[in-house]
């Protein structure tokens, strides 16, 4: 049975982040040769703020995020994590573990202003119980999406996948 759940976790996880990444090499793909970007009205600032209570490991968490840099798209350092820039990490990966302890929050800060951004979020809990998920989001200090306290449980998940 548990080689069952594992399997069907690394599955999971592994559809989100290779969705993110899709999207995010789609991107680079479609970027102007041009080299020029500046004062270009599609770079975003973006803040996440994802919040957790309850969280075991035995239970499905991952957030996921990736993009690219809007002045140069195969610049690696894209992201700050509580206020720590993570150098030549494109993707942001947090999983149950990050989350167990009580209550978890993470702030995601764009490093640089992005041309996009990709948001995998998925959320399951093991059995009989259940936990609160959080998030919310901000695309050049406007809150764009905003979900507070989210139950999860056996029966309800919380997953999506945002653009930005």
């Amino acid at each position: 049975m548990s080689t069952k759940i594992a399997l069907s976790s690394f599955l999971k996880r592994a559809t989100v982040l290779t969705s993110l990444l899709l999207v995010t090499l789609l991107s680079f793909s479609c970027k102007s040769d041009d080299g020029e970007s500046g004062g270009n009205p599609n770079e975003k600032n973006i803040k996440l703020t994802i919040t957790t209570n309850g969280v075991i490991e035995e239970d499905f968490a991952i957030f996921t995020a990736t993009g690219s840099v809007a002045k140069n798209p195969l610049e690696g350092t894209i992201w700050k994590l509580n206020g720590t820039v993570k150098s030549n990490e494109p993707i942001i990966s947090l999983e149950a573990k990050d989350f167990t302890g009580g209550v978890k929050t993470y702030v995601i800060e764009s490093a640089n202003p992005l041309a996009i951004a990709q948001v995998g979020i998925q959320f399951s809990a093991s059995e009989k119980r259940s936990y609160t998920v959080s998030y919310k989001a901000e695309v050049n200090g406007k809150v764009v999406k905003e979900d507070n306290n989210i139950t999860v449980n056996k029966d309800k998940e919380y997953s999506h996948i945002f653009s930005y």
